[in-house]
């Protein structure tokens, strides 16, 4: 169950910057340099591809709190270190950044027991 909550969280986040990219909803003005137009829609297409990665079983809970966890930790050292977020963008990050660190705490907590 865990695992595809993992599975549609990266999905939905793909879909958001997809369509967000593709209509103009979000661009380069949201985020910092370098990200632009293109890097959105790069990031949603891997991020529906990983969707498909976790959905088939091809990671391991140990590899997705792992990774969810370092994403969240990286998420909030952009948040603060870096210039240049419109509201819209801040939002977007700061929700992926909670939503990963729970992920994380609970798959790292399904490897304790």
């Amino acid at each position: 169950m865990l695992v595809r909550v993992d599975a549609l969280f990266e999905g939905l986040l793909g879909v958001v910057l997809l369509l967000g990219g593709a209509t103009g909803a979000l661009d380069g003005a949201d985020f910092p340099a370098p990200v632009g137009t293109t890097l959105l829609l790069v990031a949603g297409w891997v991020l529906l591809a990983l969707c498909g990665l976790i959905w088939a079983g091809r990671l391991g809970m140990r590899a997705l709190a792992l990774g969810n966890g370092v994403t969240a930790v990286a998420g909030v050292l952009w948040l603060i270190l870096a210039e240049g977020w419109s509201t819209t963008g801040a939002v977007l990050v700061a929700i992926t950044v909670v939503g990963l660190a729970g992920l994380a705490a609970a798959q790292a907590a399904t490897l304790r027991t």
